[in-house]
């Protein structure tokens, strides 16, 4: 194990409890790190590999919190976005249009006047959402913020929050496996780093379920919007400077 890998497993580690904790952030705080280490053709689709342990793990310790009203229509819409994804992922160059329409999304929702709408959609919707992951997930990898926005809900508490978030994520990162695979990416050529990363995720995840069991409910909803924030901070950062 070379010191890089190493470094790069205990930040796993690290963003696991993040992501366990506040339900969002750690995954596109991994990515950020790794593109100080690695090439970008090799960050996504190793990310995306070590985010579906990671999501999986945090799925089966919180199974009994998920809202499988979300998880159903979001698995039927996946797959036609990850299709679409296959089609056009070699096309598209210029992908910082997406970031910012994700970024202005994370605004309206964290600072919009109560007058206005906000993304609460209906059970259904999240076939739509799921659509849309499956095209953004091969595109830019950590799609994290864009459904975090979905889940500022009346109708689920912070473990639902996080279990169900975490099981819809799974699935998105699922479509993104063959979707590299079909483009030529090699894991087994990866292989050690992803298999330490993973470990780094699975002992992080289980630190921070227990964390997010005792905190209270209104400390972990100030967690999960101040954790949206920066992540809208940190795309308009990186597309702008």
């Amino acid at each position: 194990m070379t010191p890089t890998i190493g470094l790069l497993a205990f930040c796993a580690f690290l963003t696991a409890i993040i992501s366990a904790v506040s339900g969002m952030a750690g995954g596109i705080v991994l990515l950020s790190i790794m593109t100080f280490f690695l090439p970008l053709s090799v960050i996504i689709p190793v990310h995306g590999l070590v985010q579906l342990i990671s999501n999986s793990s945090r799925c089966w310790l919180l199974k009994d919190s998920i809202e499988w009203k979300i998880f159903r229509p979001f698995l039927i819409g996946l797959p036609l976005g990850g299709l679409v994804a296959t089609f056009i992922i070699k096309n598209i160059h210029n992908r910082e249009h997406f970031l910012i329409l994700i970024g202005c999304m994370i605004l309206y929702t964290l600072f919009k006047p109560k007058k206005l709408p906000h993304f609460q959609i209906p059970y259904w919707g999240f076939s739509l959402v799921g659509i849309c992951v499956g095209i953004l997930g091969p595109l830019i990898g950590a799609t994290g913020p864009f459904i975090a926005v979905f889940f500022i809900r009346d109708d689920l508490d912070k473990k639902g929050i996080v279990a169900t978030k975490a099981s819809v994520q799974m699935l998105g990162h699922i479509i993104k496996i063959p979707i590299f695979i079909y483009t030529g990416f090699n894991y087994l050529n990866h292989s050690v780093l992803i298999a330490l990363l993973a470990i780094g995720a699975l002992l992080g995840t289980k630190v921070g379920v227990k964390i997010l069991h005792s905190i209270p409910e209104e400390i972990f909803r100030l967690v999960y919007k101040s954790a949206l924030f920066i992540a809208a901070c940190r795309i308009f950062y990186k597309v702008l400077f």
